[in-house]
């Protein structure tokens, strides 16, 4: 049995081609309140999109809570990221489940026979094989999803699992750096408990 040591969900994330049409119409159909929107801009060279550095980018996401759940939508702007591959090849929809982790490098180990990690910081990769597969032990600065900067690389990812396409990705996102989260979110996502 695999362990990723899961501690919570914290966000469904949903793709979409405009924030606008999904609040107006699903949006103000569940009735959710306060939607936080940001627009996140991420330099050329700090992502990895399965194995591939990508060139800049810039996307605008919507977070807010409806009971206990939060809701992330992701709208891609320019340049290539998960989520307008996500849109041109499955269309809009749920993309993603984000869960809090104890210990990220722990999860990836848990992950390695099972799932790739399709969407990461760039940092993640190995450095002495800056093609290969994105490593665990990689050390260096990375961007946050959300385009504030993390300390390490090792704060958050997207894996799939190997096979056939799912109809979702899983984020995994580092409990021991949810303060900086917090920071930019405030209360529109869920946190870990301890």
């Amino acid at each position: 049995m695999t362990d990723l040591g899961l501690l919570n969900l914290c966000h469904v994330g949903i793709a979409v081609p405009s924030i606008e049409e999904f609040t107006r119409t699903w949006g103000a159909l569940l009735n959710v309140p306060g939607w936080l929107v940001k627009e996140i801009e991420q330099p050329a060279g700090l992502l990895q999109l399965h194995g591939e550095r990508q060139g800049p980018s810039r996307s605008r996401i919507a977070m807010a809570r409806l009971a206990d759940t939060a809701i992330e939508l992701v709208e891609p702007l320019e340049g290539h990221t998960r989520t307008s591959a996500w849109l041109e090849t499955r269309g809009p929809g749920i993309h993603h489940l984000a869960f809090w982790v104890a210990d990220l490098d722990r999860a990836v180990a848990a992950l390695a026979d099972h799932a790739d990690i399709t969407y990461s910081p760039a940092a993640r990769r190995s450095p002495d094989s800056p093609g290969g597969p994105v490593s665990a032990v990689a050390r260096g600065r990375g961007p946050l999803p959300l385009g504030h900067q993390a300390q390490d690389p090792g704060f958050w990812l997207y894996a799939e699992p190997r096979g056939p396409q799912a109809s979702w990705c899983l984020e995994l996102l580092d409990a021991r750096r949810a303060d900086v989260v917090r920071e930019a979110f405030g209360d529109h996502i869920v946190y870990p408990s301890s």
